[in-house]
């Protein structure tokens, strides 16, 4: 009878320490685990709903070297370049590599849950998080937690955390704005901290019939928000201007 008693002790303590571990502490040891990793590779599955679903290959190393494969683009982090390879262009520009613009990659939701691997404070911003308990994902049990990204709370994270290394495997990323609602879930397979990487992994090799352009010529094309900035890239290249006004209306 007393051990039956001192084992139901000992569990309930358990679930009261599990109990009291806040999502600030949650996401903290996720920073802590993802930042003290030498090398990291993983495969991600990124599911846009309503869209369809994506592969990217992800590879990084300490201190600043990276590289990232998206369906569209390949950027190689050697240190000491940037290199931004377009498929559909075939074409490529470098630019100097700066300790902002490296962590200035994991700013999209496909590849923010690799951001800690740089940047051990990147969930300092968090407004508010919260415990969900643990849920199954392809028999995978996680430990979740909910993030609230925004002081509108327009845009919140799920993180699935995977209780052995204490990194989010899964991540899934809710906007809600003008009445409309877009999920990215990203999941990582093939996960590796640490493992050996091959010395090739971060060497750019322009692919056969590829050209160099400059990064003006590369953002050329690109749509952008702000006016100013718009005006600046159209007098460097000497363009004209195309506004687009619409209304959610």
């Amino acid at each position: 009878m007393r051990r039956l008693i001192a084992i139901g002790a000992i569990g309930a303590l358990g679930a009261f320490v599990l109990a009291q571990m806040s999502g600030t502490d949650m996401l903290n040891s996720f920073a802590k685990s993802l930042n003290g990793a030498k090398s990291l590779s993983a495969t991600l599955t990124v599911q846009r709903i309503p869209g369809g679903a994506s592969t990217y290959k992800v590879d990084l190393s300490k201190p600043n070297k990276a590289r990232v494969e998206t369906p569209t683009q390949l950027v190689v982090a050697d240190g000491t370049t940037i290199t931004t390879y377009d498929k559909g262009d075939n074409s490529y520009y470098k630019k100097p590599e700066t300790d902002a613009d490296l962590k200035a990659l994991f700013a999209p939701d496909e590849l923010s849950l690799f951001g800690a691997f740089f940047d051990a404070n990147v969930y300092n911003g968090v407004v508010s998080s919260k415990p969900a308990g643990q849920k199954v994902r392809k028999g995978v049990s996680y430990d979740v937690v909910v993030a609230n990204m925004d002081k509108l709370g327009k845009k919140t994270v799920s993180f699935y955390l995977d209780p052995k290394d204490k990194v989010a495997k899964v991540g899934e990323f809710v906007l809600q704005d003008a009445g409309k609602t877009d999920t990215v879930i990203v999941a990582a397979k093939d996960f590796a901290l640490d493992a050996n990487q091959a010395n090739a992994t971060y060497a750019f090799n322009a692919p056969e019939g590829s050209k160099e352009i400059s990064l003006e010529e590369m953002n050329a094309g690109k749509w952008y928000e702000n006016l100013e900035e718009a005006q600046a890239m159209a007098k460097k290249l000497n363009r004209p201007i195309l506004v687009d006004f619409y209304a959610d209306w």
